[in-house]
């Protein structure tokens, strides 16, 4: 009865437009009544969907806060595993899910758009009448097993003896699922022409970048060609979670310790030879083949190299090589190309003229989750401060918008957008041609959130580090270049965000 109150009163709240949900009731409303870890959000496109990212981006975030929430989502994921080749649904041994849909939601059946959504999906991915298991991404494996290895590294080996009844009935240890999994990454690498864990889709109507930037306009060259998608693409900040799931399961792994240790050595030497650009200080996007089978190097500039700052993938080089490459991520993001107001560009100001509207993953947007993993990133490696400029943004940008938005729309200015309401009809309001409206509670936006407050309480403050003077130098020197934002409040929070509206045009075209 408590429990039926409070989620009428969480529901209540979430209806009035001028009042900002606490972070502990918005996790609430992603959290599965039905022990499936979490949804991706409690709007209308992803309400009631498991993502395997999402799920493990939002474990990784509340690891040492909700340890019994982490434990559930590793276990969602598990007995999702992929036992057998299918390509409808692009299902393959070992291989962690993209999404789960189901027609009944904590008890509840699907109307609406969630059920258009269910049925369309269905249609195309292989489901049935009651769920949808859909296995399009190459990213979920490494980072499943990374989640892994770092829960038993907080809370002991114990929960690798516990057994899961995966999707085709079979019962297996979590062990053997992380070992299912760890065969499934090594296998990929082994059949990697370029030597990257490359994605390829199986069915030409699942989804065609398999990675978290899985939009259409995403993965395009500098020339405004899109990749080839008849044959394999890698992406950058693949190669930092398979990376680290190798390392960390060479500790978990004594017997097989120094084979992985080479096997993530040799792809992150591979990942560096192709990828790293002299002239640009920074690395490229990714790879794909020509017609012709020839390799081709992705050189649009984006955010997603700076995710492996928040990995261990500059570990253990030479300390001269490791400065280089780390100061060069760093310059470049936290410069004029990507730092804005809300945190940073998906892809770099000067890149913006390669899609003709506003794509979802391009210039003109802002992803908490991405600002997130570079201020993770950052404070990895000893740039407090950095680190805490781009949380006080994604601090002051959840205060401003009162929600907590999937990614949030900036101008070539780097100022925040708001969506246009009653309070501005006679204000003017920007064009904005895009495909998509975020969604408004997204649950790696609240697991940032949650995370960014619990650490900056006394005593809970994790992996503190003391700077080299290079760290120290390199810290004083961006800081120096970049506008200072403080967490503000109430009037200042006006002031430093003031109201630019925006409507949205939807369509590509």
């Amino acid at each position: 009865m408590v429990k039926g109150i409070a989620h009428r009163a969480i529901e209540q709240l979430i209806r009035k437009p001028k009042i900002l949900l606490p972070p502990v009731l918005a996790l609430r409303t992603v959290i599965s009544k039905s022990d499936k870890g979490v949804y991706a959000s409690s709007d209308r496109l992803f309400k009631g969907a498991v993502f395997g990212r999402d799920s493990l981006v939002v474990a990784e975030d509340l690891m040492t806060l909700r340890p019994q929430l982490v434990k559930r989502i590793l276990l969602t994921l598990a007995a999702l595993q992929g036992t057998k080749h299918h390509s409808a649904n692009e299902e393959e041994p070992g291989k962690i899910i993209h999404e789960y849909r189901s027609k009944i939601v904590d008890g509840r059946h699907l109307s609406g758009m969630p059920l258009q959504i269910f049925n369309d999906l269905c249609k195309r991915w292989g489901g049935n009448t009651s769920e949808l298991i859909y296995y399009g991404s190459v990213d979920s494996t490494p980072h499943f097993i990374r989640a892994l290895d770092e829960y038993v590294s907080f809370y002991g080996p114990r929960i690798l003896t516990r057994k899961v009844t995966r999707h085709d009935g079979s019962e297996a240890p979590l062990l053997q699922i992380l070992v299912d999994a760890l065969d499934w990454l090594e296998n990929k690498l082994a059949h990697s022409k370029s030597g990257l864990i490359e994605y390829h889709a199986h069915n030409d109507e699942g989804i065609k970048n398999q990675v978290w930037k899985d939009s259409n306009e995403f993965y395009i060259h500098e020339n405004g060609r899109y990749v080839n998608h008849s044959r394999p693409v890698a992406s950058i900040e693949v190669q930092g979670l398979a990376y680290d799931a190798l390392i960390e399961s060479a500790e978990l792994f004594p017997q097989r310790s120094q084979e992985f240790k080479n096997k993530a050595q040799k792809l992150r030497d591979r990942t560096i030879e192709l990828l790293w650009l002299p002239d640009r200080n920074y690395f490229a996007l990714g790879v794909d083949y020509d017609q012709e089978g020839d390799l081709r190097i992705i050189e649009t500039q984006t955010a997603n190299p700076a995710s492996l700052l928040n990995s261990g993938f500059f570990d253990g080089l030479a300390k001269d090589v490791k400065e280089m490459y780390v100061s060069g991520v760093i310059r470049n993001i936290m410069g004029t190309e990507f730092l804005t107001d809300a945190g940073v560009r998906s892809r770099a100001l000067s890149e913006a003229n390669l899609i003709p509207f506003w794509d979802y993953h391009g210039s003109f947007v802002s992803w908490p989750k991405e600002t997130f993993d570079v201020s993770k990133g950052l404070r990895r490696h000893g740039f407090l401060q950095l680190a805490k400029q781009l949380e006080n943004r994604l601090l002051n940008v959840v205060r401003k918008s009162r929600g907590y938005p999937e990614f949030l729309y900036v101008d070539p200015r780097g100022r925040v957008l708001g969506a246009s309401s009653n309070a501005h009809r006679h204000t003017h309001s920007l064009l904005v041609k895009s495909t998509n409206v975020p969604e408004s509670i997204q649950a790696w936006t609240v697991s940032a959130i949650l995370a960014i407050l619990a650490d900056r309480r006394p005593g809970i403050r994790l992996g503190r580090i003391r700077p080299e003077p290079w760290q120290s130098e390199l810290e004083d020197e961006v800081l120096i270049h970049i506008p200072k934002v403080a967490r503000l409040r109430a009037k200042a929070l006006s002031a430093r965000y003031p109201d630019y509206p925006y409507e949205l045009k939807m369509g590509s075209k």
